[in-house]
């Protein structure tokens, strides 16, 4: 009783140093819960919450604690009070659940329906407690079927509680449109497949937003419906958000049109969403032949392979696949000495003179394309691998012997698990999670959760997750300018290849220089040609490039050139980067080249040639066209974009490789 609140604190820990309390102590504790306006004592009231037995004394005590809604907000109460709960729900459930649906402190909410949805004995009383007793409360009934997915995340044939009928049928006539798309995900993880043919009408409908078709897709993904390879099929043919994951999807049907489906929309694909087409078409056998016989054709660039791919489709053991990897690819077996000789090599090339003269920013290019879908460098990059930044990058040593022999030294957490299921699929990848009734294994593009009785063999490889061969199909400067990157000891601006600039002419041969091109649409801004001598840091092809300022976020510019011969083409752009430069979507006659370009940069330089392709292109005139989309937070927001020249290379299998 005593004023000061300190003394009061001292008198709950010094009287449950032993972990007793006399009834007419616990009742003290009980009444400072209720009363007590200091959060100070309820700090120890909490921690005596641990010392009481799991019986109406903690459960009384913690009913009044989670009543004080002005400790939701506290860094520590909250969590206090969970450490004291969560123990009772072990030995009853129904008791704890009761004190969820009365506390004032979300948190507690949370966690203890989260804790229900945990175990397939309580999902019953929960949706009692969180769903059916709240019908007045739409706000309880979303947090409890948010805390209810968080749960499911892993697992897999999670068995219908009885309640979940009623429930549903409930929640499907809510008014809230959120508890409705919350109410279908959490039916289809158990089992409730009435909304399969509605998900797959939304996934293909494209009048409704994208928001509204990619819940749909993401609902049948996760309750892995089996009649959806139809919709994918349609998704994976339209340039849309939903593309790359439908592709994904695809890895799962073992449907004989999806080798074909792929191959012939892969041409017009942005280079991200290709590397998603390769890595579905090597999950399978019937799948990667087709592929293969299209690089054997030259219809797919050989460097378009990843090392992955090969060992990922070498795993299958099919003699005439292997035929192929080594008709398209080499032999991919190496020994120690091999692999020895190899640094060797690559050591005496990269001595510190060649070194010196290496395009850091190319070299950070070829890591976006080669590495960072696994590994972080300078904050940016995958989480697959360990973060290299603060590795022994600068020792030429240590770089090589990591990139040419990966598996050499290999830490225990990146050692790649072999998955081969009961429907032909191999998996290879890293196992991030395992439930009692399913595996979350994270692969080279995508995270997959495999049921545990699809499983025919699992086994722990003894080779890094990484692949060998990576540096296989560089050219000896690109080998220079990763390698350079790799050893760098800061962040540089991201640029593609240095451009071809004829030191005669000071200009690239063939190019369509932008300043030169016919304006055909604007939405808002001025376009015009502007001088580019007096930017040093880089060098513009004729010194020039075509200026488009004044123009917000959503305008376009359209601009249009000629085509003397219809072929097979790649197309190579090269744009301005500044401070106060935008972030641009590029179009090539209404269709996206590939992500947006973020032409910021603290100079004045170019991005380097950016490369896309190879794409068929007719005879005649031809529309490019930019849509400001944004622009990097450290940028001053004047959404400026330059563009120093097209061109059009002829895609002849050597040109495509070279790419």
């Amino acid at each position: 009783k005593d004023e000061e609140e300190d003394i009061r604190c001292w008198a709950i820990q010094l009287e449950l140093e032993d972990r007793k309390a006399s009834p007419i102590f616990v009742e003290k504790l009980h009444s400072l819960a209720l009363k007590d306006p200091s959060p100070q004592v309820r700090l120890y009231l909490a921690s005596a919450l641990q010392r009481l037995p799991l019986n109406t004394e903690r459960q009384v005590l913690a009913i009044w604690l989670t009543r004080h809604a002005e400790d939701a907000d506290d860094h520590n109460l909250p969590l206090m009070y969970w450490y004291g709960i969560e123990p009772m729900f072990s030995k009853e459930p129904i008791a704890a659940l009761s004190l969820a649906a009365d506390s004032e402190i979300p948190l507690i909410k949370r966690y203890l329906y989260r804790r229900a949805a945990s175990e397939n004995e309580t999902l019953s009383e929960l949706l009692t407690v969180g769903i059916m007793l709240n019908k007045e409360n739409p706000e309880d009934q979303k947090l409890t079927l948010e805390e209810m997915l968080k749960a499911f995340e892993g697992r897999v044939n999670i068995p219908m509680p009885k309640t979940w009928l009623p429930a549903y049928d409930l929640l499907s006539k809510s008014d809230d449109e959120t508890i409705r798309d919350l109410a279908d995900q959490v039916a289809i993880l158990f089992g409730d497949k009435r909304i399969f043919p509605r998900m797959r009408a939304q996934l293909v409908n494209k009048e409704l937003p994208i928001a509204k078709r990619q819940a749909a897709l993401n609902i049948l993904l996760r309750g892995r419906d089996s009649e959806a390879v139809e919709s994918y099929l349609k998704v994976a043919g339209e340039q849309s958000p939903l593309q790359a994951v439908a592709i994904r999807a695809l890895a799962q049907s073992g449907d004989e049109r999806v080798p074909e489906v792929l191959l012939s929309i892969y041409p017009e694909l942005t280079s991200e969403t290709k590397r998603d087409v390769i890595n579905t078409l090597s999950v399978r056998p019937s799948y990667a032949l087709p592929l293969f016989e299209a690089v054997e054709a030259g219809k797919i660039p050989r460097t378009d392979l990843h090392a992955y791919n090969i060992r990922q489709v070498m795993s299958f053991d099919h003699k005439m696949l292997n035929e192929k990897i080594k008709t398209v690819w080499g032999e991919v077996r190496e020994s120690s000495a091999d692999k020895q000789a190899e640094i060797e090599k690559y050591k005496k090339q990269l001595l510190p003179g060649v070194l010196k003269q290496a395009d850091l920013s190319h070299g950070r290019f070829l890591f976006n394309k080669t590495c960072a879908s696994c590994h972080t460098l300078f904050g940016e990059g995958g989480k697959v691998g360990p973060d290299i930044t603060g590795s022994n990058r600068a020792n030429l040593d240590y770089i090589l012997s990591n990139v040419v022999d990966p598996s050499a030294v290999l830490a225990k957490d990146y050692r790649m698990s072999t998955i081969v299921l009961d429907d032909g699929r191999v998996v290879n990848g890293l196992i991030q999670k395992e439930t009692d009734s399913a595996i979350t294994v994270r692969t080279i593009n995508d995270t997959v959760v495999i049921a545990k009785d699809e499983i025919e063999i699992q086994k722990l490889s003894e080779l890094s997750m990484m692949p060998e061969n990576q540096l296989k199909e560089f050219k000896p400067h690109e080998v220079r300018d990763l390698i350079a990157y790799l050893g760098s000891p800061g962040q540089v601006a991201l640029k593609g290849p240095r451009a071809p600039i004829d030191p005669k002419t000071g200009k690239v041969p063939e190019a369509i220089e932008g300043e030169t091109m016919k304006i055909v649409g604007k939405t808002g801004g001025t376009a015009r040609s502007q001088p580019m001598g007096n930017f040093k840091a880089d060098k513009w092809s004729g010194t020039d490039h075509l200026w488009w300022t004044g123009a917000k976020p959503g305008q376009t510019l359209d601009l249009e050139f000629e085509i003397p011969q219809t072929g097979l083409f790649d197309v190579e752009i090269v744009m301005t980067k500044a401070r106060d430069y935008g972030v641009v979507s590029i179009k090539l006659d209404g269709q996206s080249l590939g992500p947006a370009v973020d032409l910021y940069d603290t100079e004045v330089i170019t991005t380097g040639v950016l490369t896309y392709g190879p794409r068929e292109l007719t005879k005649g005139a031809h529309k490019l066209s930019f849509e400001i989309v944004g622009a990097n937070p450290k940028a001053a927001k004047s959404y400026m974009v330059g563009l120093d020249y097209l061109r059009l290379v002829p895609a002849t299998t050597e040109t495509s490789l070279s790419k």
